[in-house]
């Protein structure tokens, strides 16, 4: 290494020397070994692309990687321990050091951030490589955000101007001889072509994350303990030997499914959209963004779980993540993946559950931390590994905060860039989370992503956005340059989009849906109970789903003091399930509810009211269904709970929640902060002299009536008022709600023209969800 006389750390220490060459060298192995393993193909060949000139780019990539923490070797950091480092530094240093030591029973620190100090001598020494000013600049924001935040050029500005803190001119020829010695201790040569070498936007996040990330694992004792060493190049060769330790211990084992639907599950035939799925998508070597649309009950998750595993295979990934709208589904979801895994004798890919209540449920998990902390953000990897595992299950929630400029954010997009995401549901967010969630697909496009959507009753409109948002970063331009895709009205249809042009195809319902017809009705509010008690007489399995948690606790209330009423052997059991339960007893009801009314339930004759959870949160089979009224597509969605597995005769739907008047539909109170009056008003004017439906078969009519252009419902004559208050209170809250998203979500990928704008103004990537209603509102 560099002589005394020009490095500081280097004054006489026994056989020891400064840590900070040890973790130089930890971070660069640990990197060059992960490398391949966090970063997609795409990401993976684009960065590594971009430092082809150099000859040896991953080996570049790693070593600078290491360079991470080069800020360390300030003044200011070093004046944490002012008292410390005077000991290890020569005593031109050591005075340096003492001017800027942090002063006696000051809490907070005043020096300037060693990421800060780590870009601004990266880009300066870059430049005197050769670099140009784009790629100095962007090689040395990234490694100087493996904090979180990428610099912007006002914070480089303000360090530049701390000369105390990075010491001026005799630090820079210091950290200048560390960095060479580090390059030549590593191998590679100090007369690179830097001239040539280029990284966009898209290999920068990724090269961020793998700093990140090797930096977490480095930082690690139980990795890299503390050990001394007779010189570096010995410790070098120990560090290789501890990296690839290190590396194997986190256990990310690619996951190796067969990719035949019969293979994958041999005990089903395949439903028809379950087979064109296959089809459609068999011969795919190049990333797709693919959309199964089929009513309930036609195993969309299964053909999602098939693609996903086909893609894998074909396209050299790493696994998958499959993203659920709720914490119940993503449990539900887990238990399915976990039975695959079985079956298949797979014992190497642990299947990871990925949400804020992760830890109540018997599995390896990971659970979301907050984002603000890199002690908290390197502890979410080191014990967790969240995102990262090769096969996850969780919410959507944890995909979105990829896309929020947020703490980290880029870590979450490389571990999803190597990953087919899968999307359940894909048609149950609002506006502001679908804002966030395009741009999510744009940035997943760009990274060469491949995505899976599962649907049973996306609007038209709403398909266009998805594949243009996706599509946008694919061919990197933005959403409205993107061709629009030919409509397709076919159900169930597969729709899958890619460089060229997009391909739709349908196909026939299963036996279960085809013809399925449900008959309606309408029940006023004060007859619940009494239509309930008549039906689970009558029929058994009886499900109530309110809008509210304060009407789903009256009806269970009223129901109970009814029930206890009667002759103990004519009482139905009454259940409860809501989103605001305790996790612990959720969990128990949800368990109760699967054995109960799962496929090869029991089938007790039970009355269960319900909030939304059992909307899309449950694989249930009931006998009739009374739901409060709400948008057309939860409508189609809560009637798929009805004779789900079976066809019994005519399964029943009633309304409540809704009561005529000449001026218009009457609504439940607060109702309006779940759902919007003008959706719920339409869909009334849609369904109000119905008096059955055919869910299957009428799904794609249905759905682009209520959300289609205004003329595609007339306003009912004496509702012209408030439809109109209705309808314009509908586009102010879509405009808010959407520049709220906007507010949070990342650049476009095209648009940004330096990392700091990724990072800005930077948010809490909590926030993948607004607020509607508080606790009381109902939703689960």
């Amino acid at each position: 290494m560099t002589p005394a006389s020009s490095a500081p750390w280097a004054k006489a220490t026994g056989d020891r020397y400064h840590p900070l060459v040890c973790h130089v060298l930890d971070t660069a192995a640990v990197a060059e070994r992960l490398i391949g393993k966090l970063l997609g193909p795409q990401c993976f060949a684009e960065l590594r692309a971009g430092f082809e000139p150099l000859g040896n780019p991953d080996g570049w990539i790693a070593t600078l990687c290491g360079l991470h923490d080069l800020g360390k070797y300030s003044p200011a950091f070093q004046g944490l321990k002012a008292d410390l480092a005077a000991d290890h530094f020569p005593e031109r240093a050591a005075a340096d050091v003492k001017a800027v030591r942090k002063p006696a029973g000051l809490k907070q620190r005043v020096d300037t951030p060693h990421g800060l100090l780590t870009a601004m001598h990266l880009k300066d020494m870059l430049l005197r490589w050769g670099a140009t000013q784009e790629t100095a600049e962007v090689i040395a924001v990234a490694l100087g955000g493996h904090h979180g935040y990428f610099p912007d050029g006002s914070a480089l500005r303000q360090a530049r101007r701390e000369i105390n803190h990075h010491g001026g001119p005799a630090w820079e020829g210091w950290r200048d001889s560390f960095v060479k010695d580090i390059v030549a201790l590593r191998g590679l040569p100090l007369d690179a072509a830097w001239e040539k070498v280029h990284m966009s936007a898209a290999a920068a996040v990724g090269f961020a994350a793998l700093a990140s990330v090797s930096d977490w694992i480095a930082s690690d004792t139980g990795n890299f303990p503390y050990a001394d060493a007779p010189d570096p190049a010995t410790y070098a060769s120990e560090a290789q030997r501890l990296a690839t330790e290190a590396v194997r211990r986190l256990e990310l084992h690619p996951w190796t499914p067969p990719t035949t639907f019969a293979e994958l599950f041999p005990a089903d035939s395949p439903r028809p959209v379950q087979a064109l799925a296959e089809h459609i998508t068999a011969d795919r070597d190049e990333p797709a963004l693919i959309i199964i649309e089929a009513p309930t009950g036609e195993g969309k998750s299964k053909a999602g779980l098939q693609t996903a595993a086909a893609l894998v295979h074909r396209l050299n990934l790493i696994g998958a993540y499959v993203a659920m709208p709720t914490q119940a589904t993503s449990n539900q979801m887990l238990t399915e993946v976990q039975d695959l895994q079985k079956r298949l004798g797979d014992n190497r890919t642990i299947v990871q559950l990925i949400h804020s209540a992760a830890n109540e449920y018997p599995t390896d998990v990971g659970r979301d931390d907050p984002d603000d902390s890199d002690v908290q953000a390197q502890e979410w990897f080191t014990r967790k590994k969240s995102l990262l595992t090769p096969l996850g299950v969780g919410t959507v929630d944890q995909a979105m905060k990829g896309a929020i400029r947020s703490g980290h954010f880029f870590v979450l997009l490389a571990a999803l860039s190597g990953k087919v995401v899968v999307i359940d549901e894909v048609h149950a967010y609002d506006t502001y989370m679908s804002t966030i969630l395009d741009r999510l697909l744009a940035w997943l496009g760009r990274l060469g992503t491949s995505v899976v959507m599962l649907s049973a009753t996306l609007p038209a409109s709403r398909r266009e956005e998805l594949i243009r948002a996706w599509q946008s970063g694919l061919l990197r331009n933005l959403p409205r340059e993107t061709p629009d895709p030919e409509p397709h009205p076919g159900y169930p249809r597969v729709t899958v989009a890619g460089k060229g042009s997009v391909l739709s195809m349908d196909t026939a319902l299963s036996d279960l849906n085809a013809g399925r017809r449900v008959r309606l009705a309408h029940v006023p509010d004060e007859d619940i109970a009494d239509w309930a008690l008549d039906r689970a007489a009558d029929s058994g399995c009886v499900a109530i789903v309110h809008n509210l948690v304060r009407r789903a606790e009256a009806t269970y209330t009223a129901l109970e003091e009814r029930i206890a009423a009667l002759p103990p052997g004519e009482r139905p059991r009454l259940i409860a399930i809501n989103g605001p339960m305790p996790t612990g007893e959720r969990k128990a009801v949800e368990a109760d509810l699967r054995a109960f009314f799962g496929k090869n339930g029991t089938r007790p004759r039970a009355i269960v009211v319900a909030t939304q959870v059992l909307e899309h949160g449950l694989d249930l089979d009931f006998d009739a269904m009374l739901s409060d009224l709400s948008p057309i597509d939860r409508l189609i969605q809560r009637a798929g709970r009805l004779h789900r597995f079976s066809r019994r005769g005519e399964p029943v739907l009633a309304i409540a929640g809704v009561e005529d008047t000449d001026a218009g539909p009457r609504f439940p109170a607060y109702l309006d902060r779940i759902y919007a009056p003008m959706t719920l008003m339409r869909t009334w004017a849609l369904l109000r002299e119905r008096t059955a439906l055919e869910p299957a078969a009428e799904v794609t009519e249905l759905i682009d009536a209520v959300y289609g252009p205004d003329e595609a419902i007339p306003c009912p004559t004496g509702w012209e008022e408030s439809w109109r208050t209705a309808a314009e209170k509908l586009t102010r809250e879509r405009q808010k709600n959407e520049r709220d998203g906007r507010v949070m979500y990342l650049p476009h990928p095209i648009a940004v023209t330096h990392l700091g704008e990724l990072t800005r103004h930077g948010k809490s990537a909590r926030q993948t969800r607004q607020q509607k209603g508080g606790k009381r509102g109902g939703v689960s």
